[in-house]
């Protein structure tokens, strides 16, 4: 963390009081970020703990070293959450710290407040940057090659289903025709592209709405970095790695995240929500949700903290 990009937590304080941290936890962390929540959960931690800390961003893993580095206790692994399932480097140190499973896992979905404020990520249209939003940023294409390799169809149904847009076609011929004249290469060009559809009026920013250009933004962001691909199964996996009675919280930022989230562990918790809401077979109860409705920001940190007003926390506690 730097005076440059400092480092709020979101809903630290919900986290702190639903992870239940015994004498020498075991404690994985695969969203590490800036390492916010890790040190506030390691601050609570005896000496015999130890903090396995994942993260796919290496400008992040840099960081929270530098925050938390002398801190024998932690551990820093490169990585997605979705992909260190099975990783050797990941498994011995299962095998040689938590043979017995986890006592807490966190995952915070959302995008770091370095990776956000930093316009040489282009993730956000705040600061011009250039059109890269990948998280980790030695692999895979950036945004403006992977706008490069699409359709009129297929960016307009990325933009609808990771965006929630409903104007997604014209926005997405719209994209696509800057690119093809030339005129796509900043974050701040494809902000203009989407405001050639859809304007940002003098009346929207009196109201303090939302830009028109961040659904898009946030669609391409998902998509470029697989965001949503396999989150149902990285549950699953979490919560086989934690011993009974370890607890498992996740942090979501937009509904489709949430979504996912929510569903998956109602699943695991026995609960059907399939048509008619009445299972044609009994299901597995392999954890009990805490705080079945999840848990919002406060009043006070969505006033000192904005990023925090679209969160949630979900926790689910392993029963078997």
């Amino acid at each position: 963390m730097t005076a440059a990009h400092p480092h709020v937590p979101v809903l630290l304080y919900e986290v702190l009081d639903n992870l239940v941290l015994p004498p020498a936890a075991r404690i994985l962390d695969l969203t590490l970020g800036l390492g916010g929540h890790a040190e506030a959960l390691l601050a609570r931690c005896d000496a015999d703990s130890r903090y396995l800390g994942v993260d796919r961003d290496p400008e992040a893993r840099e960081a929270a070293k530098a925050r938390l580095g002398s801190d024998a206790r932690l551990n820093i692994l490169a990585g997605a959450y979705e992909e260190v399932w099975g990783e050797h480097a990941f498994e011995a140190w299962c095998a040689l710290q938590a043979p017995h499973g986890f006592d807490a896992i966190l995952m915070d979905l959302g995008v770091s407040t370095l990776q956000l404020k930093s316009p040489a990520r282009g993730f956000s249209f705040r600061d011009e940057g250039p059109l890269d939003m990948r998280m980790n940023t030695e692999d895979g294409p950036t945004a403006l090659q992977w706008i490069e390799a699409q359709t009129d169809t297929t960016l307009a149904d990325a933009i609808y289903q990771f965006g929630e847009e409903r104007a997604s076609r014209p926005i997405a011929r719209a994209i696509l025709r800057a690119f093809q004249e030339g005129r796509l290469h900043t974050t701040s060009d494809l902000a203009e592209a989407v405001h050639s559809v859809l304007p940002m009026t003098a009346a929207l920013r009196r109201q303090h709405r939302s830009d028109t250009a961040t659904r898009t933004f946030q669609a391409i962001r998902i998509a470029v970095n697989g965001e949503l691909v396999r989150l149902a199964e990285s549950l699953e996996k979490a919560i086989q790695h934690l011993r009974p009675g370890g607890r498992l919280a996740v942090i979501s930022f937009h509904s489709l995240e949430d979504r996912i989230v929510k569903q998956t562990l109602r699943r695991l918790s026995g609960i059907y929500d399939g048509p008619g809401r009445e299972s044609p077979v009994p299901l597995p109860k392999i954890v009990r949700l805490i705080h079945a409705g999840g848990i919002p920001p406060s009043d006070a940190e969505c006033q000192s903290n904005p990023p925090s007003r679209s969160a949630r926390l979900r926790v689910a506690e392993r029963i078997s």
